[in-house]
């Protein structure tokens, strides 16, 4: 085997690893860290969770710290990091430990990073290469990506429909009917697995108040995201709705600066939701920019309902959008969202149900009707 297919052999498997932790570590990227010696495997390691330590620590604290590693090779799916953050810095270690060549799919866009680990590497006298599978490890923390290089959140826009086209079986549900769920577990799964890999969730008041939803991560190991409501903020809140549980996560109750000082969101900010007036029209690219700056989201899940999906589709500010669709039919009810896109990008089996996904960058060419 020639080194370039062997270092694309071992960079497969960092990129395996790393996967393991997409319910886990957003807002940090997802990394891997395989440690070869004469073509062996001698250690590997992933980042576990947001805060914990990185692939790299992983992977070496499973061989002996006097171990000779002059000879073996580190793959890193993305490029160490240089800077202390939360852990210290992964290319320190690397030189420390005397690992005599690192190769890295993918410098790091963070400007905390961005080259210097690799710099730091070089500078010590480490055989450094870059860009092995690029492409695979740019794809794998595209959301991150985004996060470190747009100045407005990265945006995935997600509903469920029947297999005729329909939210729900009601056009206009009554207040705290609780939400029709139309598909199974394993979508319900992919649904929480979204949340996990965002920091924030966004709904609209309607949907607030018929679904009455936790917006939480509760099948999947993740933190479940900010929760955000989007309101014209004229919508008081009902006597009878749930009070909020102590363990939900933050609440905030987006509204346009018109409404400040309004005796509704007064009711709401009773509740227990933070208010947030935001002046750019909703939804819009300069509405998103003004979110993340307020906010700090880097990345944004739209769950519903109807009229804020059909936003964001017409303004073109979402990123990533996708559809769980089950084999039930309603035949009448609250029509789903239309959209001119292309052929899915991906169509794949969840449980009883089909996911179907689509990414902006693919919009405007080849269009066809989504209904």
């Amino acid at each position: 085997m020639n080194s370039a297919s062997s270092d694309a052999r071992w960079m497969r498997r960092a990129l395996e690893l790393a996967e393991r932790g997409r319910f886990t570590t957003w807002p940090n990227p997802m990394v891997g860290c395989v440690v070869v010696g004469n073509d062996s495997l001698l250690a590997e390691g992933w980042h576990r969770a947001f805060g914990k330590a990185h692939a790299e620590v992983n992977a070496l604290l499973a061989l002996d710290e006097h171990a000779d590693l002059s000879r073996a090779t580190a793959y890193v799916t993305l490029e160490p990091c240089s800077h202390v953050g939360k852990t210290p810095p992964c290319a320190d270690l690397l030189v420390r430990r005397g690992v005599g060549r690192v190769v890295v799919a993918m410098a790091d866009p963070n400007p905390l990073v961005a080259g210097k680990g690799i710099e730091r590497l070089r500078d010590a006298g480490v055989d450094v290469q870059v860009g092995c599978l690029e492409s695979e490890a740019n794809e794998l923390n595209r959301r991150f990506v985004h996060a470190m290089t747009a100045n407005r959140p990265w945006v995935t826009l997600k509903w469920a429909q029947s297999s005729d086209g329909f939210l729900d079986p009601e056009v206009e549900a009554a207040p705290q009917r609780g939400g029709a769920a139309l598909t199974g577990p394993a979508a319900r799964r992919h649904t929480h697995g979204l949340r996990a890999s965002h920091d924030g969730i966004l709904v609209g008041m309607n949907t607030w108040l018929v679904d009455v939803p936790s917006l939480t991560t509760r099948d999947v190991p993740g933190p479940s995201p900010k929760r955000f409501i989007l309101s014209r903020g004229d919508t008081p809140c009902p006597a009878s709705f749930p009070p909020k549980a102590v363990d939900s996560p933050p609440t905030t109750l987006l509204h346009t600066s018109s409404a400040v000082g309004g005796e509704a969101l007064g009711s709401w900010e009773d509740w227990g939701m933070d208010l947030v007036a935001l002046n750019a029209p909703a939804l819009t690219p300069e509405w998103w920019i003004e979110f993340r700056k307020v906010t700090g989201t880097s990345a944004c899940l739209v769950e519903g309902g109807a009229e804020i999906a059909q936003a964001v589709l017409n303004h073109e500010t979402w990123d990533e959008l996708h559809v769980l669709e089950t084999p039930r039919t309603l035949s009448k009810g609250l029509d789903a969202p239309s959209i001119d896109v292309t052929t899915a990008l991906e169509t794949t089996p969840v449980g009883s149900d089909v996911l179907y996904v689509w990414r902006q960058d693919m919009n405007h060419a080849n269009r066809t009707i989504l209904a």
